[in-house]
């Protein structure tokens, strides 16, 4: 979906035939993929606006988001929706280093700090986000590391059907109560992101 600047992708207008077949168009690339690959510089702690926009224009309500169960009525989301099914791996670039994005960095792990991503966005729709692929100190990558990285992420791109998913926990009566908070009994002593993981029931 081509996109000459921020307003015409989030702000244009959306009803204009050849803007709902483009975003017919990207839903459909969607539909047909068994693994959704995000890749961008990290921007103020996320995505460039220009792909917010695109986001925000495909992914939209009763496509990604809104879909009703059809057995109950209630609204897919957190693990469902209407992206289930799909696998989603984001390749995000940074001009730090790596240490200033792990769990003791001053940035935070880049799993939390992609959480709005992670969560909010692909698990929301349905998909099975895998952990984060960071590419650090990207502002000085000569011939030779970027080789190295080129063959990094294409060897892990070759196992990625057997890689482990990030384990959140799917939006169920099992986890949350009624008002969407965590059961006192689940993931005892943890609050935060971490809480929201399998691996802390």
């Amino acid at each position: 979906m081509g996109c000459d600047g921020i307003r015409s992708c989030a702000f244009g207008d959306a009803d204009a035939p050849e803007r709902v077949e483009e975003v017919r168009a990207e839903q459909r690339k969607l539909l047909a993929a068994d693994l959704v690959v995000l890749q961008f510089p990290l921007w103020w702690y996320g995505m460039p606006a220009i792909l917010n926009g695109w986001v925000d224009r495909v992914f939209e309500s009763g496509f990604a988001y809104h879909v009703p169960d059809p057995e109950t009525g209630r609204m897919l989301k957190y693990g469902r929706g209407g992206l289930e099914g799909r696998r989603a791996l984001v390749v995000v670039s940074a001009g730090d280093r790596a240490g200033s994005l792990s769990p003791r960095g001053i940035s935070g792990s880049i799993d939390d700090v992609l959480w709005p991503l992670l969560h909010g966005t692909l698990w929301y729709t349905g998909m099975q986000p895998l952990r984060p692929h960071l590419v650090a100190e990207a502002d000085s990558v000569d011939a030779t590391r970027a080789n190295r990285l080129e063959r990094c992420l294409a060897d892990r791109l070759a196992r990625i059907d057997g890689e482990e998913l990030i384990d959140y926990l799917p939006l169920d009566d099992e986890f949350y109560d009624h008002s969407i908070r965590l059961h006192d009994d689940v993931s005892p002593g943890l609050e935060g992101i971490a809480a929201h993981r399998r691996c802390g029931v």
